[in-house]
């Protein structure tokens, strides 16, 4: 009897009925028997079971699931040795490594990459490889000029991995964090200057000591206001029309308004507008406020 799945398959009452005729064929191939139609036993000759049990089953091996894995990582992963040598680069380490048409796999990883020799990279990976820590460092990339990477030491099978991430960006925008921070320090010491964020609707969401003492009203008096609101009633629809076009994406604006104080006294100002854009697009407006020592004749 054939089986789709196996072979050949036999009941049992049949292999005792005629057991020297199967067993010839056993020792030729494997028979499933079965016992009311269900396979329970496999029938096969004692020189195959020892080859089997002494061996195992030959299966081909498997794919390399971590080379299909770090082949997909953004991050860049080399692979190293306890002697040193590289045993595996995804494309990620060989970007960031300017070493896009180069076989790594089996150099010596100072001479490989000899920007990370002689430097506090080169420590991370002894410490590493010897210690058994992970350990990571930011630092200017040794590859690429104005670049940052995060390097990561951690211990593998035999050796140590080196993980490479590219932080250019964050560090950029944490330096241009700094200046912003340092520049609203120096106008809020300068005494003259006043600056206000206004939403994407025109409304106030936050003014400086300069300009509430300007208008002569405490902050959460000026919050969700409208910035026209605080103008002079002739200079309201210029003041509007040109914060407008900043808010459409309509590039900066410049003008000469007056403003109203909270006693009645009109201030004359001169007022800078620029687009506050987001990551998901404009989120607004700041002002940068200064006095002016003479009312504006234009506005009427």
């Amino acid at each position: 009897m054939l089986n789709d799945r196996y072979g050949r398959s036999v009941p049992a009452a049949e292999l005792v009925r005629n057991f020297a005729h199967w067993r010839e064929i056993g020792v030729q191939e494997p028979l499933l028997v079965t016992h009311h139609g269900r396979e329970t036993h496999i029938f096969m000759g004692l020189d195959r079971f020892r080859t089997l049990t002494l061996n195992g089953p030959e299966t081909p091996p498997g794919p390399d699931h971590l080379s299909q894995l770090s082949t997909w990582i953004h991050q860049g992963l080399i692979l190293c040795r306890a002697d040193y040598t590289i045993g595996h680069v995804n494309p990620a380490a060989l970007a960031m490594t300017r070493r896009w048409d180069r076989h790594l796999a089996g150099l010596p990883l100072w001479e490989a990459l000899p920007e990370l020799a002689e430097s506090l990279t080169q420590s991370h990976i002894r410490h590493s490889m010897e210690s058994g820590e992970g350990s990571a460092a930011d630092i200017p990339s040794p590859f690429r000029e104005n670049c940052w990477i995060r390097f990561e030491t951690f211990p593998f099978p035999d050796g140590v991995a080196l993980l490479l991430s590219d932080i250019t960006e964050d560090v950029r925008r944490n330096r241009l964090a700094d200046a912003k921070a340092a520049l609203m320090q120096a106008m809020c010491i300068h005494g003259g200057v006043g600056h206000v964020k206004v939403s994407s609707r025109g409304f106030i969401e936050f003014a400086d000591d300069m300009f509430c003492a300007m208008v002569g009203l405490p902050l959460d008096r000026l919050i969700h206001i409208s910035l026209t609101d605080l103008a002079d009633l002739p200079a309201r629809p210029r003041l509007r029309e040109e914060l407008d076009h900043v808010l459409r994406g309509e590039g900066e604006r410049k003008i000469a308004t007056s403003l109203l104080a909270n006693t009645g006294a009109v201030v004359p100002a001169e007022i800078g507008i620029a687009p506050l854009q987001g990551l998901y697009g404009s989120e607004g407006a700041v002002l940068v406020i200064t006095r002016r020592e003479e009312p504006v004749n234009s506005v009427k």
